[in-house]
This record gives C-alpha cells, sequence and structure tokens, in this order.
C-alpha cells in the first residue's frame, strides 16, 4: 500500500514539473520583485508614495489570475476561437473612442473609465489578443509565406491593428503590434525579401509623415496623424540637442540621472535627478533611468541579464512546442517583450525616440503588468502541452 501511495505521488510530481516551467518562473519572480524595489524606491517622496507602491503589488496580484487562466487554458483550442477574438480585439481598442467611456493621458484617449474612475488600457491586454489570432493566421501557412498575396494578407491584418491604435493615438504601442507582427513572421516563415520591402515602406512612410503632415493639419483644421508631442519628439531622436528645456527636457535629464549613477550608483533612495524631480515619470517610462542613477552600471547589468535569461528561456519554450501555431504564440510574447525593452531602454540614452512604452515587469501600471503577466501564462501554457493533451 506504501509503495503504491509513493509511486502515485512521484507521477504527480513529475506531472506537476511537467507543466511547470521552473526557470521561467524564477525569471519572472526576480524581475517582479526587482521591480517592486525600484517603482518603491522611486516613488518615496512622491505624495502618496505608499499608495503607489501598494498599488503596483496589487497590479502584480492581480496579473496572477490571467496567468494562471491562460496556463490553465489549452492554447491549441484558442485557434479555433479566432473569429470572436477579432470582434474582441476590435472592440478592446475601440471602446476608449465611445463618448462616456474614454479617459485622455499624455495627449492619448487610450484608456477606459466609468463615473470618472479610470479601469485600464484596453489596447494592454489586446497585444496578447492580438497574438493569438497572428498566431492562427501564420500558421496556416505551415511555415512558408513565399507569395507577394500571402504576405499582404498577413501585413493587412496588422496594418487594420495600427490604423485602430493610431485612432487613440497611440505610436508607441502601435510600434510594439510591429514588433509583434515581425518577429511572428520570422518563426512563420515569411521571405526575407519582404521584410526588406516592409523595411523601406514604414520608413517611407515615416518621412512622408513627418513631411506632409503639416499640410495636412492645415487642411483638416486639426492634428491628423501625428500630434504635435509625438512630432517633438521624433525631432528632438533625430538632434538630441533640440529645445532641451522643453521637448528634449526629459531626455536630457534621463541621460544626467543614468551617467550620475557610475558603476555601483548613488544607492537606492538616493538618486538627486528623481529625489529633486528633475527626471519626468520615473516610475512609469522612466523606471531605467532611476535604476541606472542608483545601482549603476552593476545595476543595469542585473537587469539585462534577467531580461536575457527570460527571452532564451522562452525561446526554449518555443523550440520544445508540440506544433507551429504554439511557436508562433511564444514568438510573439517574445516580440512584445524584446521590443518593449529595447525601445524603454533605447529612449532613455537617447538611441530610440521617446514614447510611452513601458519596461516589462519594472515599470508601474497595472495594466501592463496584467498583460505581462498573462503572457508568461501563454508560455506556460505551450510549455506544459509540448507532449500532448
Amino acid at each position: 500500500m506504501r509503495l503504491h501511495t509513493a509511486a502515485i505521488d512521484k507521477s504527480r510530481t513529475r506531472r506537476f514539473l511537467d507543466a511547470v516551467n521552473i526557470p521561467l518562473l524564477v525569471w519572472t519572480v526576480a524581475l517582479l520583485v526587482y521591480g517592486s524595489i525600484m517603482v518603491t524606491s522611486a516613488t518615496s517622496g512622491m505624495a502618496g508614495a505608499s499608495a503607489l507602491a501598494r498599488r503596483h503589488v496589487v497590479g502584480i496580484a492581480v496579473g496572477l489570475v490571467p496567468l494562471g487562466v491562460a496556463w490553465l487554458i489549452d492554447y491549441t483550442k484558442l485557434k479555433h476561437w479566432s473569429g470572436p477574438l477579432m470582434i474582441l480585439f476590435a472592440l478592446l481598442l475601440v471602446s476608449p473612442r465611445i463618448p462616456g467611456l474614454g479617459d485622455t493621458a499624455k495627449g492619448a484617449t487610450s484608456w477606459l473609465q466609468i463615473f470618472g474612475v479610470r479601469l485600464f488600457q484596453p489596447s494592454e491586454p489586446a497585444k496578447l489578443v492580438f497574438i493569438v489570432i497572428m498566431a492562427a493566421l501564420i500558421s496556416e501557412y505551415e511555415g512558408k509565406i513565399d507569395t507577394p498575396r500571402d504576405a499582404a494578407r498577413v501585413l493587412g491584418y496588422l496594418a487594420a491593428a495600427v490604423v485602430l491604435i493610431m485612432l487613440q493615438p497611440d505610436l508607441g504601442t502601435g510600434l510594439v503590434f510591429v514588433g509583434i507582427t515581425a518577429a511572428m513572421l520570422l518563426v512563420g516563415g515569411m521571405k526575407g525579401r519582404y521584410f526588406a520591402v516592409l523595411a523601406l515602406v514604414a520608413a517611407l512612410g515615416v518621412v512622408g509623415v513627418l513631411g506632409i503632415d503639416s499640410t495636412l493639419d492645415r487642411m483638416a483644421g486639426h492634428d491628423v496623424a501625428l500630434k504635435d508631442y509625438q512630432k517633438d519628439r521624433l525631432l528632438v531622436f533625430i538632434d538630441p540637442g533640440r529645445d532641451p528645456a522643453g521637448a528634449g527636457y526629459n531626455l536630457a535629464q534621463s541621460k544626467i540621472a543614468i551617467g550620475s549613477g557610475g558603476v555601483s550608483g548613488t544607492g537606492l533612495g538616493s538618486g538627486t535627478q528623481s529625489n529633486l524631480h528633475f527626471l519626468p515619470e520615473r516610475h512609469t517610462d522612466f523606471i531605467f533611468a532611476v535604476l541606472g542613477e542608483e545601482l549603476g552600471f552593476t545595476g543595469a547589468v542585473v537587469l539585462l541579464g534577467l531580461y536575457l535569461a527570460l527571452l532564451v528561456t522562452s525561446l526554449a519554450i518555443a523550440t520544445s512546442s508540440r506544433d507551429l501555431y504554439g511557436a508562433l504564440i511564444v514568438a510573439g510574447v517574445m516580440g512584445m517583450w524584446l521590443f518593449q525593452i529595447l525601445e524603454n531602454i533605447g529612449m532613455t540614452v537617447g538611441i530610440m525616440p521617446i514614447t510611452g512604452i513601458p519596461l516589462p515587469f519594472m515599470s508601474f501600471g497595472s495594466s501592463a503588468m496584467v498583460t505581462n503577466m498573462g503572457a508568461v501564462g501563454l508560455l506556460l501554457s505551450v510549455w506544459s502541452r509540448r507532449y500532448g493533451t
């Protein structure tokens, strides 16, 4: 009887270990702890600092729900729900434009609010819905997107998503969708020449929009494609010394903060740029600048090491997937994380244009945190079903 019970316990333990990717959970928890420490430090001295720190922890706790749900759901079943998911995706992106529901912050109507209470940013969970939809679409080609018609069909879905995002307008999130799609197309087998054409069209599009935007604004009597602050950010990226007291202020203060950190930093809670309120959005968009100032080069290397470990583990999950659909889901999540990491850190040091893209697991903000936790759940779903259900 004891031998039988021991055998059952051992079988259960083996099934549990098969369902759990320990390294993925370890890196995720490490990033969550690191992020909580930095948010607490960044908000010290701010009005309601303790409340902000608690909200960050609550965001993590709430994120455990989508993580668990996504993990329990068999990801292969999601492939058959593409139609309803497309409707959900459109509703999420359009909902902030519905009178009485949308709330404007930082120039974009991208939040939902009810009776004056801000709820969440629909574009964040929309990223995961988009990943699932695109994975189903791209997997139809079985790893060979080798005709202009096939490429145009897939890119048409991306174009529709970006248009919906730009109605808010939210340029940063629109670029995240581009990054997600690029990673999925790379795994999905799109020919290299189509990537080159896509990059050329994107570059020409940016130049064209910047060139005619002012004319379109005058003709329409309002901002058509880009808001003035978005154009200013792009111009500051091209010329970092432009308007240091205005449009270039954020970048200048971020560079000062990171540069003053040196090798080991000034210490938690001891950053002059953040504590003296020179550094804007220090607990959200510019959390990396706070880390660079207070923990220095050493702290930055630790963070980059954790991100590298997270991405390498995710790549291992993708290669272990039982099908292309699962690998594409993981590729989409990796594309989302990688783009946001490169863009957020890059903008703080001036090698990427400034956008409102949060740093995964680090920046304050429940919408982004819940989305990233849900993404971990999707990866666990792919991992736990790599041998079949």
